[in-house]
């Protein structure tokens, strides 16, 4: 190991990078763009938000020589796109309806008290 290296461990977690199989549906698989990618990571030796980390020794030992990828590396996620006009139209809806309902509601409990009282 080059002295740069030494007392490190390089991390890649590759849970990201997959294409899902043609015919077996739960099954995913490595295509070859993501072997190159992990390759390459491990050659270069450097760290890619959400793919690889550069632990030191000291590092792992303060968590207690775990060795979970998880760990260390933390996968990017990709947010849900929301269309932020069409759901405030579907709050503002939402709001209208509740509003009509409560009202509902009002008038059928101000009739069963009248009732209660007659």
């Amino acid at each position: 190991k080059p002295q740069e290296r030494k007392r490190k461990i390089l991390f890649i977690n590759a849970s990201q990078l997959y294409e899902k199989h043609p015919e077996v549906r739960k099954l995913n698989k490595l295509g070859d763009q993501h072997i190159a990618k992990i390759v390459e990571i491990y050659r270069t030796y450097r760290e890619e938000q959400g793919l690889s980390r550069i632990a030191s020794l000291e590092e792992v030992k303060n968590n207690d020589y775990n060795l979970n990828v998880t760990l260390y590396v933390t996968p990017i996620e990709e947010g849900e796109k929301v269309n932020i006009e069409e759901e405030w139209r579907e709050l503002k809806k939402l709001e209208e309806e509740t509003r009509e309902l409560l009202a509902k509601i009002d008038t059928w409990i101000t009739e069963i008290i009248k009732t209660l009282q007659s």
